[in-house]
């Protein structure tokens, strides 16, 4: 569902480089100028591009509410507002009734 993928494809007489990011349903060509998918000479021109372009991602793009760890930020701002450390035993205020 909110995976991240990187991988070659094998289409015609090259290789396409093909990146799905969490915000995608399906993963998409890197593309050249002129809105035309680049082509490889190998898998492994292929995977480099892949490596490169999901490094930069998740390098250079911060989103609310994605982690990559993943954990989402809402939860733990959820956490911190609502869900405040008790005190230890000892520390406890006595409460009359």
């Amino acid at each position: 569902m909110n995976g991240y993928a990187a991988y070659p494809v094998k289409r015609g007489l090259g290789w396409w480089c093909m990146l799905r990011l969490a915000r995608d349903a399906r993963p998409h060509p890197v593309m050249e100028k002129g809105a035309k998918p680049k082509v490889f000479n190998s898998a492994g021109e292929a995977w480099e591009e892949a490596a490169k372009h999901l490094l930069a991602y998740m390098n250079g793009h911060e989103i609310r509410g994605e982690r990559f760890d993943g954990r989402s930020t809402y939860r733990d701002e959820v956490d911190r507002v609502f869900f405040q450390p008790r005190p230890a035993e000892g520390e406890r205020k006595a409460v009359r009734a």
